[in-house]
């Protein structure tokens, strides 16, 4: 059996600056118990969430760092301990089926008849929805960036990329100077006694890899887990996804079938899968989950062909992290979940074509239509060429059926997962968190794509199952505005941990005992330096580094179909909403001082 090297990084210098860092209200002369770390949380919390402390983004992630040393010792006397399982699944938007009902729902555009969009959803996530009936769904929840590895390194290492400066994700998080000492959260959770492990796609990869000679470490095996399990990860039928990822490995005709409306342009590839559901990597990656879950011990043929088996501590909470790759790009599946979403039922006709096309006319030049991107051109051009002016919307139906059959695989992956948490001795002390790291835009703003500042594109699916939880809140939904960012500090509070001093978020726990407390909320998403949305309760502003602008009405305008910001009479309302994201940038600054090391 292969097992991983578990190496926990320490500094030695952090304990003699502890009382420097720290402020004076959490400074005990012995181990603090849970009292101190109460008073800890109380005195710290409120400090820095409100910007009055202002501290350079390395000696916050030292902070960080020095606090693990002296929570270390709390790990034996807390026998109640939760555990923790948490599902990424990539690309995932707000399509799922407790969310149809969302006013920028894009399917209610493609599935005009409600009774029809209720049975599309029926058939699109029912495990997701059956595992939401456990849980409290957040239906207005948002990434930071729209884009797999900025998104997930801002979640699990708590600095988004504004103060990250982590945009893109061409290098493994750490060789960016900012968060190159980061802690993590399953890092924080390692530290404080839980055992961490996981597979899948959590952070951007999951494997580790070598380029141009210098060692990827994608999963963050040295320090976020206890034990890593490399996996690779889709339906393997993906030639696209194989090169994509630096290798050339072969895709016999035999495992997959392209459809005639595929641009197979790079990663846009769509088509049917021949490998059975059993033997593709996100279901046997879900059922090892599964097993370990429901029987505290699973084995695997891992991604270097070694076998492999994790096996749960007994004397320790566990933390589990599981990544399903679909419905990312290719969206290659068995036909069985093609089947689920016949085009005929869609309403994608010459009329919709249009009401897309009218939509960019107000965007402002350079970078806003420069993110109109080349994917929905391209599949408008494989349409056309194959049946002429017709072909344009049975090319756009076939693009959603296989989006939507890969979530609806997804979907049953999960089902897996589910049905062990049901089994399984630790269902009444293990919290499970889902989210999709990001949104997609499905034809809206003439895009087949993420990586933009649009709705579509950042609004995402957030559950959290917490068997503690009154039985009430269960299959409730929660429509106040929350972050990916958030999950962090929710999830260490709800350990019984002091939230690490660089960490940038909320803690929900408002929000979890009750769905319609208070929580007045302004949202930033970034993508790429310079470019930023500032999401509010009612609007989506959004400003260029080449100075363009845009301002929706989302009361009104759910879609986002009319700029107010090219309108000279919102002026006043432009210039209100551009000044209060100038403050929210200050403040963060002001907040982290973010150097370079």
């Amino acid at each position: 059996m292969i097992s991983v090297t578990n190496r926990s990084k320490v500094l030695p210098s952090e304990r003699q600056h502890f009382s420097l860092l720290m402020p004076s209200c959490a400074v005990t002369s012995k181990w603090p118990g849970p009292d101190a770390l109460r008073s800890y949380t109380s005195c710290i919390a409120p400090t820095f969430l409100a910007g009055h402390c202002a501290m350079p983004l390395p000696s916050m992630l030292l902070l960080s760092r020095l606090l693990l040393l002296f929570v270390i010792p709390l790990a034996g006397f807390a026998s109640a301990r939760p555990n923790f399982v948490m599902i990424a699944i990539d690309d995932l938007n707000h399509y799922t089926t407790p969310h149809l009902d969302q006013p920028d729902n894009f399917l209610r555009r493609v599935y005009s008849d409600p009774k029809r969009l209720a049975e599309i959803g029926r058939r699109l996530t029912p495990n997701l929805q059956r595992l939401a009936s456990q849980s409290l769904s957040f239906s207005r929840a948002y990434c930071a960036s729209a884009l797999c590895g900025p998104s997930r390194t801002a979640l699990l290492g708590g600095i988004p990329p504004h103060l990250s400066g982590y945009y893109q994700h061409n290098e493994h998080f750490r060789h960016n100077p900012a968060l190159k000492e980061v802690v993590t959260l399953p890092q924080y959770l390692k530290t404080q006694g839980w055992f961490t492990t996981g597979l899948g796609k959590v952070f951007h990869k999951q494997m580790v890899e070598m380029r141009d000679g210098v060692r990827q470490d994608w999963p963050d095996s040295d320090y976020s887990w206890t034990r890593w399990v490399e996996r690779r990860v889709g339906a393997n039928a993906d030639q696209g996804m194989a090169e994509h990822h630096g290798r050339s490995d072969p895709v016999p005709a035999a495992r997959r079938t392209l459809s005639p409306y595929s641009p197979n342009d790079g990663l846009f590839t769509f088509g049917v899968s021949h490998i059975p559901v059993e033997e593709t990597f996100d279901f046997q990656n879900a059922r090892f989950a599964a097993d370990l879950i429901a029987k505290g011990r699973a084995s695997i043929i891992d991604g270097r062909g070694q076998p492999t088996e994790v096996v749960l501590p007994p004397d320790q909470p566990f933390f589990l992290g599981l990544g399903l790759f679909l419905p990312h790009l290719p969206w290659v599946v068995p036909q069985e979940f093609l089947d689920r979403f016949p085009v005929a039922e869609m309403r994608i006709d010459s009329e919709l074509v249009r009401w897309v096309t009218d939509d960019i006319t107000d965007l402002p030049a350079g970078t806003a239509r420069q993110w109109l991107g080349k994917d929905f051109d391209s599949l408008i051009a494989t349409g056309e060429k194959l049946h002429g002016p017709g072909g344009v919307t049975e090319a756009w139906k076939s693009a959603l059926q296989h989006y939507l059959a890969s979530i609806a695989f997804a979907d049953h992956c999960l089902g897996q997962v589910i049905d062990a948490l049901e089994r399984s001795p630790h269902r009444d002390n293990t919290v499970v968190l889902l989210w999709g790291d990001h949104g997609w835009n499905l034809g809206d703003k003439r895009r087949f794509r993420k990586q933009a500042l649009w709705e579509g594109a950042n609004h995402t699916t957030l559950l959290w199952r917490d068997p503690a939880a009154a039985a009430g809140h269960h299959g409730l939904v929660c429509n106040r505005l929350v972050s990916l960012q958030d999950i962090y500090p929710t999830l260490a509070a709800r350990a019984g941990l002091p939230v690490p001093a660089h960490v940038h978020g909320r803690d929900l726990a408002p929000l979890l005992a009750d769905p319609q407390a208070p929580w007045e909320n302004v949202l930033l998403q970034t993508y790429n330096q310079g470019n930023h949305a500032l999401r509010t309760a009612t609007h989506r502003y959004i400003s260029y580094a080449d100075g363009g602008r845009e301002l929706y009405d989302l009361r009104a305008d759910p879609f986002e179909i009319t700029n107010l910001a090219a309108d000279p009479a919102h002026a006043a309302d432009v210039a209100a909403f551009h000044a209060q994201l100038t403050a929210f940038l200050a403040r963060d600054s002001a907040f982290y001082r973010k150097t370079t090391p």
